[in-house]
C-alpha cells in the first residue's frame, strides 16, 4: 500500500480574485461578460446541499437492504454593491427605459448565467465554475445610512454539457474546477 503525503502539494483557496458572470441569451451562454468589482468581502460561496439519503429497509432487521442516495444541489451567493442598470438588467431581469429609468420585474423569469469565482495561485488562475447557474437573485435595499443597496446574487447550479479536453468527451455537470482558468478579455 503506498501512502501519499498531500501536504506538499495541498491547494489552498482562499480571497478571490475575480467574480466573472457571463449571462446566458436563451439557451446558450451570451457574450457579455462581467467582472464583479464591488462584491462584499466574506459574502461569497459555493456549497452543495447535503446529500438526501433514502434507505429501503429491511423487515427481518435494521441493516437497509439499499441506501439510495442523492446527490446534493450546489447552490452559489454573493453579495454585489454595484446597482448599476447594466448590473440590474443582467442580473436581476430589470427593465431599463431610454431616460435610464430601472423597473423591477413583476414576475419571475428563469434567467442563467455561468458563474467563475477566481483565486490566483503560483502565478495561475483556479476556478471554481457552475457553468449554468439558475439566478434567484434579488435586490436588497436596507440600512442605507451605514449600509449599501445591493444584488443578492443567489442561484442554484443546473447540468450543464462539458467538453473534455480530448475533444471527443462529453459529460454533464453541475460544477467543475478549473487549475488553469484564463480571464476573459
Amino acid at each position: 500500500m503506498a501512502k501519499t503525503n498531500t501536504g506538499a502539494k495541498a491547494v489552498k483557496l482562499s480571497k478571490p480574485t475575480h467574480i466573472i458572470v457571463t449571462p446566458y441569451n436563451g439557451d446558450a451562454k451570451g457574450t457579455e461578460v462581467y467582472d464583479l468589482d464591488d462584491v462584499v468581502r466574506d459574502t461569497v460561496s459555493v456549497s452543495q446541499d447535503d446529500n438526501e439519503t433514502n434507505d429501503i429497509e429491511r423487515e427481518t432487521s435494521d441493516t437497509p437492504i439499499l441506501s439510495i442516495i442523492t446527490t446534493g444541489k450546489y447552490q452559489f451567493a454573493a453579495e454585489v454593491a454595484d446597482t448599476q442598470a447594466d448590473v440590474l438588467k443582467a442580473l436581476c431581469d430589470f427593465t431599463v427605459d431610454t431616460d435610464g429609468k430601472m423597473y423591477a420585474p413583476s414576475t419571475y423569469k428563469t434567467k442563467y448565467c455561468e458563474v467563475a469565482v477566481v483565486f490566483e495561485q503560483n502565478s495561475k488562475n483556479i476556478a471554481l465554475i457552475l457553468p449554468k447557474l439558475q439566478l434567484n437573485s434579488k435586490t436588497t435595499i436596507e440600512s442605507l445610512n451605514s449600509n449599501l443597496a445591493k444584488v443578492a446574487l443567489a442561484g442554484t447550479a443546473q447540468l450543464a454539457e462539458i467538453t473534455l479536453k480530448d475533444a471527443s468527451t462529453k459529460i454533464k455537470v453541475p460544477f467543475y474546477i478549473d487549475p488553469d482558468y484564463t480571464l476573459p478579455e
